[in-house]
């Protein structure tokens, strides 16, 4: 069933027509991945969805009643609340509940007889809607996904002005992902995120219930979580089943059909043309050339595009130059450690990286993988330790903030600053590969969007020839055609890579070695810790050895909680009981009902202490240590109820 219908939809800003003629159905449940160039109108699309931009032709339905939730890519916040109080404000409903619960409780303590028989049956009713709306525990998982969004619980109280943009997107995803919805629209939700967070997002997906549009760049999750891929290209939209990996197949089966198509229609067309020159004037065949060349000229007059060669997107396109091997050491770090004040990031760090091979750099944000890169850069001292670069090497460093351009500068002169020798005409030769064309190249860096900063560095790099690529979040703002072209380029390319990324694909097709930087052997946050993992694909082989490490301590823990609670039980033989208890009660009898009385108690009071567990950051952050409290706790509800029937037994 469809929640919501584009049809026959037309919207354009000023005189650029974004979308034309574009018809499409979401339907219940589905998990569909938006792709496309950028700029190419998905995040129109999204907007055209919520109402926020009406269509000038054609007609968008919802419907009635759809709850949709709405992440764009850059969230704002008026700034004059905190963190916690912007997790609240989708969740009004719950809040005028759990007032009004508290309200009732206190008008019972003034009334009595009928009024207060009335009272505590709206109180019953509260309650009931309350728990069916998961009040009970939606400061869980407020805390739950603050904490998978990296924000501490310092951060909880800090008023969103004082937020970087960073923190400000993975709020607002935060935000959204708290909503009861029916559909969820989310635009570029990994910007920003770190794997750990996008795991955790993936998971989420995974057991939302409702339906969701994701706009992404990011393979990776559009292979594990969507069922459909919808491309917008050319003002339209086009539909295809399946994952992002069975979209590349079939776009890929189709590109090669249409080739052999336009093939065969060129070679008539030629043929055509041939057997009308050589026989327009030859006696017995100039009827049949002139009828030829009448049916050939009406077919390309009904079919103006009957010759068009179907091309890709345009997208950037380029390769990198020949190395030269100067030094089999690139690069040498030896007891490398990095401390800010208290803050220590690494701690004896050793390892060497030899010509030629590709290291990946990964873990949490905040773990110091771009503090990593300068001090190999030079741009940063070690607090102990060396680390030094091989001797003569040309050294090509992408910043993924692009802070080495001049805002003031240029695309083109940024651009010269590498080759000086170059004349304006060949850089803006090479410009043009990545997309800079026109008066483009005469826009001042400072007016850049981030895709734009991103080809523009991309293009020094290439200009620049170097030994050694030093990446920090190359594929960041780049749309999927153009991370798959600079891929293609790394692929050839005969130098030394090392990149910083969590894009996982990415990390898969280029690098053979990762180092994951700040997490435990179990993928936690884990300050000053490094683990360097080997094999293709990279980050595949390493999610893998977690993954197997995770259930390992996972099997351990619940063998623990399993003789825990054999232990509380007791397993003696104790005979055949003496009355008719019911059995899961009978290891009870041999307790007074002072002895119950005081188990009781006690059990309460460990019921009462696991509660407060619940928001310890420790184990709210920590899915793993979150699952065994959980099933502790309802061991020991389940506890505490046979110990109150056996105490009603016992007592009469």
């Amino acid at each position: 069933m469809a929640i919501v219908t584009l049809h026959d939809v037309h919207r354009a800003f000023g005189s650029e027509v974004v979308l034309d003629g574009l018809n499409l159905q979401l339907h219940t449940a589905e998990k569909v991945g938006m792709v496309g160039p950028n700029g190419s109108g998905k995040s129109t699309i999204l907007k055209l969805i919520t109402g926020q931009v009406e269509p000038e032709m054609g007609r968008v339905v919802r419907q009635k009643g759809l709850r949709i939730g709405y992440l764009p890519q850059e969230a704002t916040f008026s700034g004059q609340h905190t963190v916690l109080e912007e997790m609240h404000a989708g969740l009004d409903h719950l809040l005028r509940l759990q007032q009004a619960i508290h309200d009732t409780s206190h008008e019972m303590e003034h009334v009595s007889g009928s009024a207060l028989r009335a009272k505590m049956k709206q109180y019953d009713r509260l309650c009931h809607d309350f728990e069916i709306a998961g009040g009970y525990e939606f400061e869980i998982r407020i805390k739950t996904t603050l904490a998978a969004m990296d924000f501490a619980p310092e951060l909880h109280d800090v008023k969103t002005s004082a937020l970087s943009g960073g923190q400000l997107s993975r709020l607002g995803l935060a935000q959204v992902l708290m909503l009861e919805t029916d559909l969820l629209l989310l635009d570029e939700p990994t910007n920003h995120l770190d794997l750990q967070a996008t795991e955790w997002l993936e998971r989420f997906l995974g057991n939302y219930r409702g339906a969701a549009v994701i706009i992404s760049h990011d393979r990776y999750l559009l292979d594990k979580v969507v069922c459909k891929i919808i491309e917008v290209e050319n003002r339209q939209a086009q539909v295809w089943n399946g994952n992002y990996h069975s979209y590349v197949e079939a776009k890929e089966t189709v590109r090669l059909r249409q080739e052999r198509e336009h093939a065969k229609r060129t070679e008539m067309v030629e043929k055509t043309l041939d057997f009308i020159a050589r026989n327009m004037d030859q006696d017995g065949m100039r009827g049949t050339a002139r009828g030829r060349k009448t049916r050939l000229n009406r077919l390309l007059k009904e079919n103006p595009d009957f010759l068009d060669n179907p091309v890709d997107a345009r997208t950037i396109s380029f390769s990198f130059g020949k190395t030269e091997r100067t030094s089999d050491l690139v690069l040498r770090c030896e007891g490398l450690g990095k401390s800010f004040d208290d803050l220590t990031l690494f701690e004896d760090l050793t390892f060497d990286i030899l010509h030629g091979e590709r290291l990946g750099i990964t873990g949490p944000n905040g773990t110091g993988k771009s503090t990593l890169l300068k001090l190999a850069l030079g741009t940063l001292e070690p607090s102990s330790g060396t680390v030094r670069m091989g001797a003569s090497l040309r050294v090509g460093y992408l910043d993924q903030h692009g802070e080495v351009l001049d805002s003031e500068k240029t695309v083109l002169e940024e651009a010269r600053r590498i080759r000086p020798e170059l004349s304006a005409e060949q850089v803006r030769n090479r410009l043009g590969a990545f997309l800079f064309t026109g008066d483009d190249v005469f826009k001042q860096c400072g007016d850049l969007s981030g895709g734009q900063r991103n080809r523009l560095m991309l293009c020094r790099l290439v200009l620049r020839e170097p030994d050694v690529l030093v990446m920090d979040e190359p594929t960041n703002h780049l749309d999927i055609a153009s991370r798959e072209m600079l891929e293609a380029a790394l692929r050839d390319y005969t130098g030394t890579i090392i990149a910083v990324s969590h894009d996982r694909y990415f990390l898969d097709r280029i690098v053979d070695k990762l180092l994951v930087v700040g997490t435990d052997e179990l993928g936690r946050r884990c300050l000053g810790r490094a683990e360097f993992v080997g094999g293709r694909p990279a980050y595949t082989v390493y999610a893998s050895l977690v993954r197997k490490r995770t259930e390992a301590e996972r099997d351990k823990q619940q063998a623990q909680a399993n003789g825990s609670r054999k232990r509380r039980g007791g397993t003696g033989d104790q005979g055949k009981p003496r009355t008719t208890t019911p059995e899961e009660l009978k290891r009870f009898n041999k307790y007074s009902v002072e002895q119950i009385e005081e188990m009781i108690m006690a059990l309460e009071e460990e019921i009462e202490g696991m509660k407060e567990r619940f928001g310890d950051e420790a184990i709210y952050k920590d899915p793993a240590q979150l699952a065994e409290l959980q099933r502790d706790y309802d061991a020991n509800v389940a506890e505490l109820d046979l110990l109150y029937r056996a105490y009603e037994r016992r007592a009469g």
